[in-house]
């Protein structure tokens, strides 16, 4: 036969509860017996903890919504990260390790806890916070942080709570090009009164700006000159002046120049334009284009000469 009783047990207290049992029997002739029995239970307390990172910069914007810079003083930005720590389990539990890891350099966040490493079901979360180095924002670096949180119950296997946080911040991208166009006396173009040569090497100038905070790489840079029209790559002139690959950095601007060969006889109107493509280390290209015209007035016909008096 068998007798049954039902005992409350705490599966979360981390204890070990041991049964015993003695029955004594004597038979109706002969000497009494007895019989025992051990029964332990050592209930494994489950481990259940979540880790959070947060990221705020010095305005309170999450670090992704972070706005970009409009000058080089705006590149640096000091991020606050946050970790928290939540038990979301039903035992209490002890952090016994707290690394984060940003582009590869650790830090050890045990320290940062003052002793209190035990969070228990209920408790408000456990949050501690650092502040970085000021994060450049126009380097176009990305800036991985993630955090390993390791903690144990009272009885039972330890367990790992991870999370991770990316910043990419985008550079802007800002570039203006201007172009200008003198004779070989220096005069402007489109001051240029009526040749008496109609074919003159005209110096045109394109000058390039950063006025934004980043540096960034011309990819593209051509020009137009109409008539004959026809796109000419310039990106060469750039390259001879600053090197390869063009980087233009604030401040500027950077100047290059060319001599053409014009026919000033035409009496149509003669346009240069011209278009440059620039983009950030970690960013959108941006384009801007310039232009610059004018007319050259032909010089009248010679009359022809009066006749004189018929003898």
């Amino acid at each position: 036969f068998a007798v049954e009783e039902t005992v409350d047990t705490d599966l979360c207290a981390g204890n070990t509860y041991t049964t015993n049992t003695l029955v004594e029997a004597n038979p109706p002739n002969g000497d009494a017996c007895q019989a025992t029995d051990e029964y332990t239970v050592t209930p494994e307390a489950a481990c259940a903890t979540i880790v959070e990172i947060t990221c705020t910069d010095s305005e309170g914007n999450d670090c992704e919504d972070t706005p970009e810079p409009e000058t080089p003083e705006d590149c640096l930005e000091p991020f606050t990260y946050c970790y928290i720590v939540t038990n979301v389990g039903s035992t209490c539990m002890d952090i016994t390790s707290f690394v984060r890891d940003r582009n590869g350099g650790t830090t050890d966040l045990i320290p940062l806890l003052n002793g209190v490493t035990e969070i228990c079901p209920g408790d408000d979360p456990i949050e501690v916070c650092e502040e970085p180095e000021p994060t450049d924002l126009c380097a176009g670096e990305t800036y991985e942080t993630s955090v390993v949180l390791e903690a144990n119950p009272p009885n039972g296997d330890s367990c790992q709570a991870t999370d991770e946080y990316t910043v990419e911040p985008e550079a802007p991208c800002d570039v203006t090009v201007e172009v200008t166009c003198v004779d070989s006396e220096g005069t402007d173009c489109d001051a240029i009164e009526a040749p008496e040569d109609c074919v003159q090497d005209l110096t045109y100038t394109y000058c390039i700006d950063n006025p934004g905070p980043t540096c960034m790489e011309v990819t593209d840079f051509v020009r137009t000159i109409t008539p004959p029209g026809g796109e000419v790559s310039i990106l060469g002139l750039l390259t001879a002046e600053i090197g390869n690959p063009p980087i233009i950095c604030p401040p500027g601007p950077i100047c290059v120049s060319e001599e053409v060969s014009t026919n000033l006889c035409t009496n149509e109107k003669i346009s240069v334009t011209t278009k440059i493509t620039a983009a950030p280390p970690n960013g959108d290209m941006c384009m801007d284009t310039g232009m610059y015209m004018f007319t050259v007035p032909t010089p009248a016909p010679t009359p022809p000469p009066t006749p004189g008096p018929t003898p």
